[in-house]
């Protein structure tokens, strides 16, 4: 939750931020028991679906609730079918894959002889209510930035992502959350920026074999000819195996001959010349990457 407060003030810093939409919450249990309270749109409309499909397959782990295949379609289905009395509450429906819907027919699930179905339908899914009041956490710690706050649900999220024909990312998810996201969207965007926290390193005093003894002693320093490790650096190699232009991140040594690894920790360079380095960002516990949209 802080990595996610101090990611946002670092972009307010470099971009005129004036407003912020978040997925405070993965489906609306409350509205689902309760559409009535409400307004047309989800009463009538398409999201009520994407609400109640969400939940159910949080709830049954997205699979079959009958036969425990996953991977597959899977249908909403009614435990008790609505020809027979059966509502449409959410106490009422699981998942099912098509086979066993057909087989299940106009029987109960306790016809079908699954009777735990309809007593583990009934209990509330007890991580929904969890997660939901970890990320209204989130959205207090939001307020206190003083912009204006957009909330909205992981289904509606889905379903606006899915009516823009947006393939499944994070950066395209982003882009979908809220009421207020424009029925036309114009990406034009080649590459996005990936943040990940990474720290800043360990307070280990001492290096230890695989059984845990200590074997070496670390140096209580961290700056070695003007670098650290975690410094993004351009390595200028003028000869030798490396030779070329390298940008990545730097493993120092106290001899003066670094490391550099790329964003995916992949060595880059081995062994070279400090003299070569020069640095493009201090280390700051986080780690950045350009990658391309897809």
């Amino acid at each position: 939750m802080d990595q996610t407060i101090n990611a946002i003030n670092k972009l307010r810093k470099i971009l005129p931020v004036v407003a912020i939409s978040t997925e405070h919450i993965k489906f609306d249990t409350q509205l689902m028991q309760n559409p009535s309270i409400s307004g047309v749109e989800y009463q009538q409309g398409e999201l009520l679906g994407y609400e109640v499909r969400e939940y159910l397959l949080e709830k049954w782990d997205r699979k079959c609730a009958y036969c425990g295949k996953n991977n597959i379609p899977l249908q909403i289905e009614h435990i008790v079918p609505k020809s027979r009395g059966g509502s449409n509450r959410i106490s009422n429906l699981t998942i099912a894959c098509q086979n066993c819907n057909q087989k299940k027919n106009n029987m109960t699930a306790a016809e079908f002889g699954f009777p735990e179905i309809q007593a583990q339908a009934k209990k509330p899914l007890k991580d929904a209510a969890m997660m939901n009041a970890t990320r209204w956490a989130l959205f207090n710690k939001l307020k206190q930035t003083g912009l204006p706050i957009e909330c909205g649900t992981g289904a509606r999220t889905k379903m606006q992502r899915i009516q823009h024909d947006l393939p499944k990312t994070h950066y395209y998810d982003a882009c979908c959350v809220g009421a207020k996201t424009p029925k036309e969207l114009i990406i034009t965007l080649q590459y996005v920026s990936i943040w990940t926290a990474i720290g800043r390193g360990t307070r280990q005093m001492c290096n230890t074999d695989k059984y845990g003894f200590p074997k070496s002693h670390r140096q209580n320093k961290k700056i070695y000819f003007g670098f650290q490790t975690g410094d993004i650096v351009k390595a200028n190699i003028p000869k030798g195996k490396y030779i070329g232009k390298h940008i990545g991140r730097v493993a120092v040594r106290l001899s003066g001959h670094f490391d550099i690894k790329d964003g995916q920790g992949k060595r880059i360079c081995q062994g070279i010349n400090h003299k070569y380095c020069q640095v493009m960002q201090r280390a700051n516990g986080w780690q950045y990457e350009k990658v391309k949209t897809i």
